[in-house]
C-alpha cells in the first residue's frame, strides 16, 4: 500500500507578547496623535491602525488619559535623551549648540510624528498635560543655561550675556526649526537660520 500522506498542520499564528503589543499600540497612538491631536485622539483611532478591537486597546490603556500619558512618556523620554545628552556633552559650546540644531532637523525628517506630538503638546495651555510640558521645557532651559554659563566661564561667549534669556531664545528656536522642516524650507535655509540664531546668542568673545 502506498504510504499515507501526512496531514499538513496549519501554521501557527504569530502572537505578540503583551510587551510587544503595547509597544505596537504606542507606535500607533503616536501616529494617531500626530494626525488628530492630543485633545481628540481616541481608542478607536488606535484600533483602526493596529487592526485589533477597541476593547483590546482599552485593556492596555484603560482611559483616554492613560493613552495620552503613554504617548507623552515616549516622546518625553526620547527628546530628553537627545536634548539633555547633547547640551551636557563635552566639547566646544558652539559644537553642542550646532549638534542639537542638526539633530532636530534630522528628527523632523526621520520621526516626524513624535515632533508633531511635541508641537501639539506645547500648545495645550490650560490642559491637564500642560504642567508636564512646562516641567520638560524647564529641564531643557536649565541645560541650555548651564551650557551658556560654561561658555562664559571659558571665555567663548560675551561676558554680558543674560544666559537665562538666551537659553529661552535658543530652546524656542527648536520649535522654529521643526516648523520650517514641516513647511518644506530648504536645508540650506534652515542651516542659515540656526547659524544666525547661535551667532546672536553667542556674540563675540571679549
Amino acid at each position: 500500500m502506498p504510504p499515507v500522506a501526512e496531514a499538513k498542520r496549519p501554521l501557527k499564528r504569530t502572537r505578540l507578547s503583551p510587551v510587544e503589543r503595547r509597544a505596537q499600540l504606542i507606535d500607533c497612538a503616536i501616529a494617531a496623535c500626530a494626525e488628530y491631536g492630543l485633545a481628540r485622539v481616541t481608542h478607536s483611532h488606535i484600533a483602526e491602525r493596529s487592526g485589533i478591537s477597541v476593547p483590546a486597546v482599552h485593556s492596555y490603556f484603560r482611559t483616554r488619559d492613560d493613552l495620552v500619558a503613554a504617548v507623552l512618556e515616549v516622546v518625553e523620554q526620547e527628546l530628553s535623551e537627545i536634548v539633555l545628552g547633547l547640551l551636557t556633552a563635552q566639547g566646544p559650546v558652539r559644537d553642542c549648540m550646532d549638534n542639537l540644531a542638526d539633530r532636530f532637523q534630522r528628527l523632523a525628517r526621520e520621526e516626524p510624528d513624535k515632533l508633531k506630538v511635541w508641537l501639539d503638546w506645547s500648545t495645550g495651555v490650560g490642559a491637564d498635560i500642560w504642567p508636564r510640558y512646562v516641567a520638560l521645557n524647564d529641564q531643557f532651559l536649565d541645560a541650555a543655561n548651564r551650557l551658556l554659563i560654561r561658555g562664559k566661564r571659558e571665555g567663548v561667549i560675551v561676558s554680558g550675556l543674560d544666559t537665562r534669556a538666551a537659553a529661552r531664545l535658543y530652546i524656542g528656536g527648536g520649535h522654529t526649526v521643526v516648523l520650517m522642516q514641516f513647511a518644506g524650507v530648504s536645508k540650506s535655509d534652515i542651516d542659515a537660520y540656526n547659524a544666525q540664531l547661535i551667532d546672536m546668542i553667542v556674540g563675540q568673545k571679549n
